[in-house]
Parts: C-alpha cells; sequence; structure tokens
C-alpha cells in the first residue's frame, strides 16, 4: 500500500484456520505492499499433538508475502487476545486485524474496547459486541426482508432433542444453528420430526443452543458475493459468484465457479448494498443466496471475507485492500469497483479434498483445476 515509498508499510494480521480463504486475502494485500503477519488457528489431531507439528506450516504461510507466523489454539479467546496484544501492537501504527473465521471475527469484536488503542478492524457502529449479535440468523431475515429481500420462512427452536416443537413445522425442513460460532456448520435436511430432533441433538453436541428450522426449499442455482463496506454508505458489491460445483468433502464451499459482472443483477445487488448499508457494519462480508423456482432468495450474511472472495480480486477489484486503504484514511477512488467479464475459477483444495475422499477421480480433479481461468492456490508470482 506504501510499496516504494519511505513511509512504514502497513502492518496487517490475518486470522484463520482455512488456508486457501486466508491465502486469497495474504495475496489481495501483498501485492499492495503490506506487511503481513498470519495468526494461524490450529487445531489438534486426533493424537492430541497441535497441528502445527503434525503438519508443518500451512501453505498459505509459505507465500512470500508473509513476514510472520503465529499461533494460537483454534478455540482460546484469551490466548488469540494475549497474542494479539502482547505480540502484534507497533508503537508507530495501528495494524489493521483482518478475521477470516467467525470465531475470530466474535473475539475481536467482544474485546473491541481493549483492542481499538492498538488497532484497526471491522465493527457495527463502534459499538463492542454489535457484529456478534448480527451473525444471529433470524435477525438478518428479518433485515432482508425489511430491504425487500426473498427469504424463507423459518423458526427458532431450541437445541434440545425433547424440546416442544412450536407449532408449524413444515416437513421437509432445513435446520442450522443461529451462530454458526455455537454450533458450527451443521445443516440438515429433516424429513420428518424423528430427523428434526436428532439434527437438535447433534447440534447441542457440538456447541450450539438455538437452532434456525427454515421451510424447505429446492435449490435451483447457488450464489455468493463479496464486499466493502465503510460503516458511512457506501458499500461495495463488484461481481456475483456463482457456484458450478460445490465441495463434497467441505460443505457450503465453491469447488468451481464463475465470477460474474454484476450489470445483470443490478436490481437485487442494489437490495443487498440496502441490507448491509442498514446494518452499519464496516468491514469485508460475504452473503450466500440461492435460486429457486425463479426466486433469489437470502440466505446468509457472513460478516468476512467469503472463501471464494480471492476470485474477485483475481478478476480485477482487491475487495481487501479497498477495505484496508478505507480504514487507514487513504483514497479508494482509483480502485476498480466492478469486474468487466466473466472469469471461472478452481479451488484446488476442494478438487484435492474431494479426489482424497473419492468424490472425484484423480483425472476429473486434474481436468477442473486446468480448465479454470483463476486458481486459488497456484501462482507463478507466488510460488
Amino acid at each position: 500500500m506504501n510499496a516504494g515509498k519511505a513511509e512504514i508499510r502497513q502492518k496487517i494480521v490475518v486470522i484463520g484456520h482455512g488456508y486457501t480463504s486466508r491465502l486469497g486475502i495474504i495475496r489481495s494485500l501483498g501485492q499492495e505492499g503490506c506487511e503481513i503477519t498470519v495468526l494461524v488457528q490450529t487445531f489438534h489431531s486426533r493424537i492430541g499433538r497441535w497441528l502445527r507439528f503434525d503438519g508443518g506450516t500451512p501453505i498459505d504461510c509459505c507465500s512470500k508475502y508473509v513476514s510472520r507466523v503465529l499461533w494460537c489454539p483454534a478455540e482460546s479467546e484469551s490466548e488469540m487476545l494475549r497474542i494479539l496484544l502482547e505480540r502484534c501492537k507497533d508503537p508507530q501504527q495501528k495494524p489493521v486485524l483482518i478475521p477470516d473465521s467467525d470465531f475470530a471475527v466474535a473475539v475481536v469484536d467482544r474485546h473491541a474496547a481493549e483492542l481499538a488503542p492498538y488497532f484497526l478492524f471491522p465493527h457495527c457502529r463502534q459499538k463492542p459486541g454489535a457484529v456478534e449479535a448480527l451473525m444471529d440468523k433470524s435477525l438478518q431475515k428479518e433485515l432482508a426482508r425489511e430491504a425487500g429481500l426473498s427469504v424463507a420462512d423459518a423458526q427458532v427452536v431450541p437445541a434440545v432433542p425433547e424440546t416442544i416443537l412450536p407449532e408449524g413445522i413444515v416437513y421437509p425442513c432445513f435446520t442450522k444453528p443461529l451462530e454458526t460460532i455455537r454450533g458450527g456448520k451443521t445443516f440438515h435436511r429433516c424429513d420428518d420430526e424423528a430427523a428434526l430432533r436428532r439434527a437438535l441433538g447433534e447440534i447441542a453436541d457440538k456447541g450450539g443452543t438455538q437452532v434456525l428450522v427454515e421451510r424447505y426449499v429446492p435449490i435451483a442455482k447457488e450464489y455468493a458475493l463479496v464486499g466493502c463496506a465503510d460503516g458511512a454508505g457506501d458499500v461495495c458489491i463488484p461481481a456475483v459468484i456463482a457456484f458450478t460445483e460445490a465441495g463434497q468433502r467441505h460443505f457450503g464451499i465453491a469447488r468451481t465457479g464463475t465470477v460474474l459482472p454484476p450489470d445483470s443483477f443490478s436490481t437485487l445487488l442494489s437490495r443487498f448494498a440496502d441490507f448491509v448499508r442498514q446494518t452499519g457494519f464496516s468491514g469485508l462480508f460475504d452473503i450466500d443466496f440461492y435460486e429457486s423456482d425463479g426466486v433469489l432468495y437470502f440466505n446468509e450474511l457472513n460478516l468476512r471475507f467469503g472463501g471464494s472472495g480471492y476470485a474477485v480480486t483475481k478478476a480485477g477489484v482487491n475487495l481487501p485492500a479497498m477495505y484496508v486503504r478505507t480504514v487507514t484514511g487513504q483514497a479508494v477512488s482509483a480502485l476498480p469497483r466492478a469486474v468487466s467479464h466473466p472469469m471461472t475459477f478452481v479451488n484446488e483444495r476442494m478438487c484435492i479434498d474431494d479426489w482424497s475422499f473419492y468424490y472425484l477421480t484423480e483425472t476429473e480433479s486434474r481436468d477442473r483445476i486446468a480448465a479454470a481461468d483463476i486458481r486459488f492456490v497456484d501462482d507463478p508470482d507466488d510460488p
């Protein structure tokens, strides 16, 4: 961002546990001249050892743009906060925090008052706790309706298998945790009451307390979009991401897709921009929506950069750079704000994992990687 100048390079701390999404942020900002620290949320392996020792350095941390790698237990709030305050502060500038997991988003938001003197980070109207509150899917649906978006009917049910179920649930139905930081990405289609109660139990076992029970809508096509909001009214949504294939090993992540210019979705994107604008959110975001019987339905808002977001950077619109320039008071008017032509992409990790678990043959995996205009991992400029 200040590359080639005498000024100190802008420092960035990327926090997350998935390497392809982190890598997209790292490259987007590394190409802008930022100095990048990666705080890796790492898990225990089956034999109880930290994966940093079992698997070595994550692929994204081998990028030429990474200056430093730090490690944190994946769900230790106190340790994440300690590392940020003890090892990531800088006396000459406020580093920008970019949380890339729901848990990291929530930790930064909960401790906004402690972090604000030293860092810049996503927020909703500068109110600690407001970003985490916005993760509530029932609140998101209410705001989406107010913005004129189509939303499937849903009810909130306690994550208790023995609970008295409310009237009006129609089967089949679809269940998801009200907040993915409590219950994870545990989604189920339930064809009867017994299946619904099993789903409630599974979500409860993973820490969920409330479950959104949604009218099942058959999905013809899935879409996502990534964007940047400044919290003061400017919302940039430069493209629509159409999923061609979803990963089979990892739920809800595109294996292949196409980045589309926003022109043909202009009315819908205007409503999505209004939806984000009314939240007062400042930061990078990702919205999932889908088509059913010719109607486009809002699904959910993620208050972080989306897993397919790097495809938009490669298609010409660098949203992470736009966000960092915004929060550091630099001009963003010269940055492109819309993708100009369609480009196909592939997430190699999804192909490799699906091949490893027999969802794809090796030839099918290689063919998908070879055919795409954009690849998320392979890059001759950052080998």
